[in-house]
């Protein structure tokens, strides 16, 4: 694979959930102009999840935030598998509190809120909550408490607390897209390494690349919010 192009791209809000004329644009400009480049997602969609991504993925695949890599045949890399099952292990514990944790602060408040389990090799790998009609309110004040309980806990070194435009998420503090993208970096050999992200949470993966492309309406295109305690710049999202 020397001498190649690779592309590492994170298709939501970028290919993915486009439903407006002006994005859906963005989406075909977008793959027009990567092409000719090895096209490898780097997201937090599963496989069957990626199959409703309108690209032709044939490369390398970082999903389900770095916890599953597979190569060119969609078999998984039995090295960072290991590695992830070890991962996943040593978190087990904290994140079935942070599952309770999310539950409680959805039905204390009556947010209404619906609380996800993602699993990865018989292990429980994200906790997730949404608003059944998308609304954020509901999500900034769960992300709120679920940061103040995480901060002020013992679990702040294990877990970390993302958010996007429709999703709060908890996960392992040591399972990270970007860690993955750099292990892949070195077994591609590229001649030159894209990144394209519109959320902050990618900036760590993005800034591994030669180069990266931010859509126009990026939030990562905004001043960056002050840090307070517990919190990274590249896991929170600016509301």
């Amino acid at each position: 694979m020397a001498g190649m192009i690779a592309a590492f791209l994170n298709p939501e809000e970028t290919l993915l959930h486009a439903g407006t004329d002006d994005l859906d644009r963005v989406a075909s400009g977008l793959s027009a102009l990567l092409r000719g480049a090895e096209l490898i997602p780097v997201t937090a969609l599963d496989e069957e999840e990626l199959l409703n991504v309108p690209a032709a993925f044939t490369s390398w695949q970082v999903l389900l935030h770095g916890a599953a890599l597979l190569d060119p045949d969609g078999a998984e890399d039995p090295a960072w598998r290991r590695l992830t099952i070890e991962t996943l292990d040593a978190a087990q514990g904290a994140l079935e509190l942070a599952a309770q944790a999310a539950g409680h602060v959805s039905a204390l408040a009556q947010l209404g809120l619906d609380l996800t389990r993602t699993e990865r090799h018989g292990r429980l790998l994200r906790v997730e909550l949404r608003h059944p009609h998308g609304l954020p309110m509901p999500l900034d004040q769960a992300e709120r408490e679920l940061r103040d309980w995480l901060t002020e806990g013992p679990l702040r070194d294990t877990l970390r607390l993302e958010r996007t435009p429709d999703a709060l998420r908890v996960l392992p503090r040591d399972l990270r897209p970007e860690l993955a993208v750099n292990y892949l970096l070195s077994q591609l050999d590229a001649e030159f390494t894209l990144g394209v992200s519109a959320l902050p949470s990618d900036a760590a993966f993005l800034a591994l690349c030669d180069y990266a492309m931010l859509p126009g309406s990026a939030t990562l295109l905004d001043p960056a919010p002050a840090e307070g305690p517990g919190d990274s710049p590249d896991d929170r999202w600016d509301t």
